[in-house]
Order: structure tokens, then C-alpha cells, then sequence
């Protein structure tokens, strides 16, 4: 069995498929790495050029071929198609740090979490800034509980995201996960759901994955997060009816609820801070969080007190530039309580 599958979601990626793919390609890795590409009916030549690298390195790299299913259905397609002992995602224009590779697949080969968690990093094309992202447990490489760890969650939320997490296949896979399709942001469905239902978590203090940011093309980006509103509104009402339906722990309960309203407040500071009908954005905030206050109590009263800044600050006019200035000013962060990345 291979140790780890690298799953590359692909959509019209011919600019950065080289990268991601060589980036994997450790040459004494060759025979514990599977890296599936799966082609979401692509346009340009991203098919084609994963096809080299299927020829190039037999037994190693795989290509699936589909109809576009959006970046959901593609990791529905490469999750249920994963051989290794476990999996993980790496989007096609983001990429992995090569030399760290040997040191996780020794630690995989011995552990049976049902999540790892790793490090990750931003780099910001458009100025270069390049910024850490990490767990801070009191002890690396140990199996913490979900229960353990949403009760020092500010040392492990910046791990427990898409770019962070590491699955156990089959854990991962006895779960029968079908993610969102054709809409953007179903990421947060993956780092949330099956997540919820682990019964151990490790973090390791290793740099995996490289995360590209900065481009205007991509979700998270101001244009597209208006563009895209119901996309985000769809994975609110999956994770509020999933909620409702599984039956979870203590710990994976609360884990729940903290993820989202990770979502949660991302909608709240698109409608309030990035709208630019501020009456609009108001009114689709509070019919959301009202929403919330039904469907999913506990999120609701994690998050309706930064609703209520939100909305004062849409009252004030306050841009969303204003307010990611508050958030990464050093006196923010030591009210906070959090750890200084830079």
C-alpha cells in the first residue's frame, strides 16, 4: 500500500500544474507516493501535460478524466479513487515542500490518527509576502481528542483547515463524504465534515503545503466573494443541515459549531464590509444569522457578537480593508491573545 495520495483537483491549471507536480516528485519517494490528478473537463492543455507525468512516472502519477463537477466533485472523484494509507488535497496552483516530504511519509508509516495536521503557508503574488500558518500544541506528534483540543482551540485553528489536514483514507472514506458541487468555498465541508467525527488528531511541526494567494482570479477575492454569495450561502445551509443530522460528541459538536462560524463570518463580512449596498448587506446579514440562531444555535452564539460589530461597522461605512488592518495590527493580536506570525 502506498503511504499518502496527493489528490490535485485541476481545473484549466496549465500554468501551474508543472510546479505542483514536481513539487511531489521526491525521488526516493516514488514508491509510497500515489498523485491522482483529476481533470475537471479542462479546456486547455492541464490534461495533457498530467498525461506526461502519468507516462513519465508509472505507478506513481494517475490521471482521472471527467465532465467539470467544480473543485467539489473532483475531490469527490479523487477521495473515493485514493489507495494510500492516507490522503491529501493539493490544489493545482498551490504546491508542497519538497524536502520536508521524507520526514512526513517516515511519520505516517507509523501513525493511525485519523487526522495529522501540518503546517502551511501564504505567499501573496501580488507583493511577495510570505506568511506562516501553525498549531501550537503543548506537545507535537501526540493524539489529542477533539474533546482536548477545543479546550486550547487557539492553538490548533490554523491547522485545522483544507491546507493543514491530512486524512486517513479509509477513515475518511467509511465516511462517504460527497462534498458540494459546482460551487466554491465546499472546502470548508472537507475540513469539516468528517473531521467531526475524529477520535484522534496529531499535529506534527512540519511545513507542508504552499498556499498562493493574491491573484484576483480566485475565490477569495472581494470581486468574487460578491459574485459568488450563493455559493457561500449554499455551504452554510449544508453545514446547518449536516448539523442536524449527525450525531456527534462533545468535542466533535463544538468543533462543529467553531468551524462554522469560521464560514459564517466570512459571509458576515462580505455582506457588511464588501457589499456596497450597505442596506443590502444588512439585510442579508440579518436574515443569516437569524438563520443561525435556529438551525445552529451553538455557531449563533459564538458568532453574534462579531455580527454585531459587523454591522455597526457597516452602519459606519468601514471597509473590509479597514477592518484586515485591525485584525493584523500587533495590539489586536495581543488583545487576542494569539501568536505573532510574522
Amino acid at each position: 500500500m502506498k503511504l499518502l495520495s496527493f489528490i490535485i483537483p485541476s481545473y484549466n491549471c496549465e500554468k501551474y500544474l508543472d510546479k505542483c507536480l514536481t513539487s511531489m516528485l521526491h525521488p526516493e519517494l516514488l514508491d509510497q507516493l500515489e498523485i491522482i490528478v483529476v481533470n475537471d473537463g479542462s479546456q486547455d492543455s492541464t490534461a495533457s501535460i498530467a498525461e506526461g507525468y502519468v507516462q513519465n512516472y508509472p505507478g506513481t502519477v494517475r490521471l482521472i478524466n471527467q465532465e467539470n463537477k467544480g473543485h467539489g466533485g473532483a475531490l469527490n472523484t479523487g477521495c473515493a479513487a485514493a489507495q494510500g494509507k492516507y490522503l491529501k488535497v493539493i490544489d493545482a496552483d498551490d504546491w508542497v515542500e519538497t524536502d520536508n516530504l521524507p520526514t512526513f511519509l517516515s511519520f505516517l508509516d507509523h501513525c493511525n490518527s485519523d487526522v495529522v495536521l501540518t503546517h502551511h503557508d501564504t505567499l501573496d503574488i501580488s507583493n511577495g509576502e510570505v506568511k506562516q500558518w501553525k498549531s501550537y500544541p503543548a506537545e507535537f506528534q501526540k493524539a489529542y481528542t477533539l474533546e482536548q483540543i477545543m479546550e486550547q482551540s487557539g492553538n490548533f485553528d490554523r491547522s485545522l483547515t483544507f491546507h493543514g489536514i491530512t486524512y486517513r483514507r479509509d477513515f475518511y472514506q467509511a465516511k462517504a463524504i460527497k462534498l458540494s458541487e459546482k460551487v466554491f468555498y465546499e472546502d470548508h465541508e472537507f475540513a469539516t465534515i468528517p473531521c467531526c467525527f475524529a477520535t484522534s488528531v496529531t499535529p506534527v511541526d512540519l511545513l507542508v503545503y504552499h498556499y498562493r494567494i493574491g491573484d484576483v482570479e480566485q475565490s477569495v477575492s472581494e470581486a468574487n466573494q460578491l459574485k459568488r454569495l450563493s455559493h457561500m450561502e449554499t455551504v452554510l445551509t449544508r453545514l446547518a443541515q449536516e448539523y442536524n443530522t449527525l450525531e456527534l460528541g462533545p468535542g466533535g459538536r463544538a468543533f462543529f459549531e467553531m468551524k462554522a462560524q469560521v464560514v459564517l463570518l466570512s459571509y458576515m463580512t462580505t455582506v457588511m464590509l464588501v457589499e456596497p449596498d450597505r442596506k443590502k448587506g444588512r439585510r442579508l446579514g440579518d436574515a443569516m444569522i437569524n438563520a443561525f440562531k435556529t438551525q445552529l444555535h451553538g455557531t449563533y452564539l459564538r458568532a453574534v457578537k462579531q455580527y454585531q460589530i459587523f454591522r455597526l461597522m457597516n452602519l459606519m461605512h468601514i471597509r473590509k480593508s479597514t477592518w484586515e488592518k485591525i485584525l493584523n495590527s500587533r495590539l489586536y493580536r495581543r488583545v487576542r491573545g494569539s501568536h505573532d506570525f510574522n
